[in-house]
């Protein structure tokens, strides 16, 4: 598997109260499930309900900070006692003292052409989330497709470009992976490099780079579509549409916005210097139902 990786999201529909002293388990009266009802949520991204949540994790590796890449890679499903709406596992994202550049926790699941997610016909991607206690509330959602899920890029060291390898498309015939050439698992040519903002586009990306737009060719790379998200202590049901997933400027805004039959990979992005503990669950995507209100 393949592991890469100026709106805010307010649009939380209603979360009544939690019970307040069993965090970070509410009790089951204290969410009101039916803010669901008005919508098919029939397609799901991931509901953590199995032994894995299919996400990964990474940090700069400030020496004891959390999460810990040495123990483990693999983000564990965590039980819900009680259940919340009748879910009984969600994906706890629990990250500090990661002082150098931050964090962040990325799906792995669905990053090829043979298991990325088609959601044709949906308005956008929905889930619940939660921060419980005196943590920080505000994380970067990043979303890729399949013309900005980059598996590599060219990444200059002294000049040279990394060698072009099995599976790579090497169309320039120059034996090594550059601008205009296709990555191994990657749906478009690798964008010119760009000294400003480029890690920032691709691996980074938590504040706005400064940096100009560059239009990309139709079949070239863009930079992953992004959203901030503001959770509270309680858990709350998003509804994030498609309008809402920006593009940075650096290297590639793409015309046309996301494109919905080919959702690759969702990624959460931390700050350096910042205590996170997020709750996510049943991240599915979302359209009216046709019989709401009848």
């Amino acid at each position: 598997m393949t592991r890469p990786i100026y709106a805010m999201v307010c649009l939380v529909l209603l979360v009544a109260p939690a019970c307040g002293s069993d965090f970070p388990r509410p009790a089951a009266g204290s969410v009101d499930c039916t803010v669901t009802d008005a919508y098919d949520l029939s397609l799901t991204f991931a509901d953590f309900e199995g032994s894995d949540t299919g996400w990964y994790l990474y940090t700069d590796r400030t020496p004891g900070g959390v999460p810990d890449p040495a123990v483990s890679s693999n983000v564990p499903v965590t039980q819900l006692n009680p259940p919340r709406c009748g879910s009984t596992g969600a994906m706890e994202l629990l990250a500090y003292g990661d002082n150098y550049w931050g964090s962040g926790f990325g799906d792995w699941a669905h990053n090829s052409a043979s298991t990325e997610a088609n959601a044709t016909g949906y308005q956008g991607i929905s889930f619940w989330a939660r921060s419980p206690g005196n943590t920080d509330k505000t994380f970067l959602l990043r979303v890729n497709d399949n013309r900005t899920f980059v598996t590599q890029r060219p990444v200059p060291d002294g000049g040279v470009l990394p060698a072009a390898t099995a599976g790579d498309q090497d169309l320039d015939g120059d034996g090594f992976l550059g601008p205009g050439d296709i990555a191994a698992g990657t749906d478009c040519r690798l964008a010119p490099a760009q000294t400003l903002g480029d890690p920032a586009c691709y691996y980074g990306g938590v504040q706005a780079p400064d940096a100009v737009t560059r239009v990309p060719e139709p079949d070239e790379c863009g930079n992953p579509f992004h959203t901030y998200v503001t959770t509270t202590e309680d858990w709350q049901f998003f509804l994030l549409p498609w309008s809402q997933l920006v593009q940075w400027p650096c290297p590639n805004r793409l015309a046309g916005g996301i494109d919905p039959a080919h959702i690759r990979m969702m990624e959460v992005r931390l700050n350096q210097g910042t205590h996170y503990d997020i709750w996510l669950d049943d991240i599915k995507f979302y359209r009216p139902r046709a019989d709401a209100g009848s």
